[in-house]
């Protein structure tokens, strides 16, 4: 199903995402982009995901240096607004790992629809207004980059992947292009001249690197340390608190028996998301309208972008807050990109984790973790940074799945090859008939949870 975003509930302009996905083939299919061509994207995407931190930090650094494109990151009193460029830069990179995922149904066409319309006016934000004309210049600067790291890591090793490669996302950057340009129809702003500005681009590719790291769950946590939030009949079911833990506002809520905290931040234009309506397990950021799943920080209409949530626990009828602390250090905690860090040195919080509960790291982008929840196997995915459980053993008779190979969402059970989809459980390929279980992962910082 495809999801509801912000500015298409609240304006009737907005196209259905059925046809966003309409046009989003049929200019696919005018440019030649193919299914061999999303196969090259899938496979090169590892590669265009270890540069982004370096193409998104040297594209912030030219937006800062053009008055006409810096004015859009100032804060009230001309500086440069540092927390919201890291947000924008959150997005940038969620964007872009999204593109690269190989997969373009009707709801990626709505979501870069609705990238398109969010930089317009008839975006969820009115003040906001990015000219036509800049939104071309990212999609060419970022579809340069991308050429060029494909050229560098590739050309000595695998030509035939480079060639393809490079002409899978010539095509999609040129659909991804009309897109975006499809949605200004007639707006147009007038440009001025004005001197470049000076901008340090080694501070642009640091504040890119921790906010790509960000996008992925990763934060370089030290230390856990627990804040007393309020007395347990302090906030009855359905009620809310919001507190500050080392300047940072945090709303915790007793939802459906269970309590929920998360940053008071949205991720648009940080607006205090925790003081807005909720519906179901919707809560609406009174700003501008953006939803977030309550039980999880997630963004509605781009999931892979969340709110930092923080563990609540219950202790003698007090509430307890796990608050992080987060290293200063960008340089003392950056793992090698080539390596996944050993045991020895994969960060520790203070308290242990309990059995339904893992370190990130312990299951990168494409991998797997095995937890065993109540005597029970079950097996964790991360999926282009998203998370996901199901059941480990096989419904057909009982494969483990731990030892199966994971293509894409699937997940291929070594004993006999049924495959089921890690999203839903889904069979996808006999012999099995019978779905897996699949179960919530929970992100708190750096560890995630699997609720059952």
């Amino acid at each position: 199903m495809v999801k509801n975003y912000p500015s298409a509930q609240n304006n009737p302009e907005s196209p259905d995402p059925q046809e966003s996905g309409r046009y989003f083939r049929y200019m696919a299919q005018f440019v030649g982009f193919t299914d061999r061509d999303k196969a090259a994207i899938r496979e090169s995407a590892l590669i265009v995901e270890k540069h982004l931190p370096e193409i998104i930090g040297k594209f912030y650094t030219n937006l800062l240096q053009y008055p006409p494109t810096r004015r859009h990151f100032l804060a009230s009193d001309g500086s440069v607004d540092d927390d919201y460029l890291r947000l924008r830069m959150y997005h940038q990179a969620n964007f872009w790992r999204r593109v690269a995922g190989g997969v373009y149904d009707d709801e990626f066409a709505h979501f870069v629809d609705y990238v398109g319309r969010s930089h317009t006016s008839r975006g969820a934000d009115k003040r906001v207004y990015i000219a036509e004309r800049y939104v071309i210049g990212m999609v060419g600067f970022t579809q340069h980059a991308i050429i060029n790291a494909l050229i560098k890591e590739l050309h000595e090793f695998d030509h035939d992947l480079e060639q393809r490669a490079i002409k899978a996302w010539n095509k999609l950057c040129m659909v991804i292009l009309e897109m975006l340009a499809r949605a200004y129809g007639h707006e147009r702003e007038g440009e001025k001249f004005e001197d470049l500005l000076s901008v340090d681009p080694d501070e642009m590719h640091t504040m890119s690197i921790d906010s790509y790291e960000k996008s992925l769950g990763i934060q370089k946590i030290l230390d856990y340390k627990d804040v007393l939030v309020a007395n347990e009949d302090e906030i009855p079911e359905g009620e809310r608190k919001i507190i500050e833990v080392d300047g940072i506002a945090i709303g915790v809520f007793h939802h459906k028996g269970k309590y929920f905290a998360l940053q008071n931040k949205c991720l648009h234009r940080g607006g205090p998301v925790c003081t807005g309506k909720i519906e179901g397990d919707t809560i609406t950021c009174p700003w501008h309208g953006y939803e977030y799943d309550l039980t999880n920080g997630s963004l509605l209409f781009d999931p892979a972008a969340r709110l930092d949530m923080y563990p609540v626990t219950v202790k003698n009828g007090q509430l307890f807050l796990s608050f992080p602390v987060i290293s200063s250090s960008l340089e003392d905690n950056i793992p090698d990109t080539e390596e996944i860090p050993s045991q020895e040195t994969r960060p520790q919080a203070s308290q242990s984790l309990d059995e339904n509960e893992f370190f990130l790291s312990e299951c990168p982008p494409g991998g797997k973790y095995l937890l065993h929840i109540d005597g029970q196997p079950v097996l964790v995915y991360n999926l282009s940074g998203k998370f996901y459980a199901t059941q480990e053993k096989c419904t057909h008779v009982g494969g483990p799945l731990s030892e199966g190979e994971l293509q894409e969402d699937n997940i291929i059970c070594p004993w006999h090859g049924s495959c089921f989809s890690i999203i839903d459980g889904k069979v996808t390929c006999p012999p099995a008939t019978k779905s897996l279980q699949t179960y919530q992962v929970q992100i708190y910082g750096q560890i995630g949870k699997v609720v059952i």
